[in-house]
C-alpha cells in the first residue's frame, strides 16, 4: 500500500480532510467566542474605569492563542509537542499515525477507536512500528 503522501490524490483527500475538521473547530471556537466577547464587553461597560478593558482584552488574549492551535491554513508551523496545548496538528497526526497503523494490521474500526481513546489518554505519540505491518 503506498503511503498517502506519495499518492496525489490521497493526499489531496488527506487535506481536504484536515481542512474541514480544521474548520469545523474554526467555527465553534467563533460560536463560543462571540457570546463570550460581547459578555466581557459589556461587563467593562458597566464597571468602568480605568482598565474596564481587561476582560475583553483577556478574551481577544484566549482567541489568538486558540488561532494559533487551530492554524486553520497551515501559516505557521505547528507549536510543539512542549506546549501546554499542544496543536491541532499534532492530535491530527498522531490520530493520523494510529488510523493508517491500525489499517496496516487489520484492525477493527472498534479496535482502531480504542487505539486512538488510549493514545489520547496517555497523550504520548504513537510508536512506529514496521512499514510492512509485521
Amino acid at each position: 500500500m503506498k503511503d498517502t503522501h506519495e499518492n496525489p490524490r490521497g493526499k489531496l483527500a488527506r487535506d481536504a480532510a484536515v481542512l474541514q475538521i480544521k474548520l469545523l473547530a474554526d467555527g465553534i471556537r467563533d460560536a463560543i467566542l462571540i457570546p463570550l466577547s460581547l459578555f466581557a464587553a459589556l461587563i467593562g461597560l458597566v464597571e468602568g474605569g480605568s482598565n474596564c478593558d481587561e476582560k475583553f482584552r483577556r478574551v481577544i488574549k484566549l482567541g489568538r492563542r486558540s488561532e494559533r492551535w487551530i492554524n486553520l491554513f497551515g501559516q505557521k508551523p505547528p507549536l510543539g509537542i512542549e506546549h501546554p496545548a499542544g496543536s491541532m496538528d499534532n492530535i491530527l497526526s498522531q490520530v493520523e499515525s494510529i488510523v493508517l497503523d491500525q489499517y496496516r494490521k487489520g484492525r477493527t474500526a472498534e479496535e482502531t477507536r480504542a487505539a486512538v481513546k488510549e493514545a489520547m489518554k496517555n497523550d504520548k505519540p504513537p510508536t512506529p512500528t514496521d512499514p510492512h505491518g509485521s
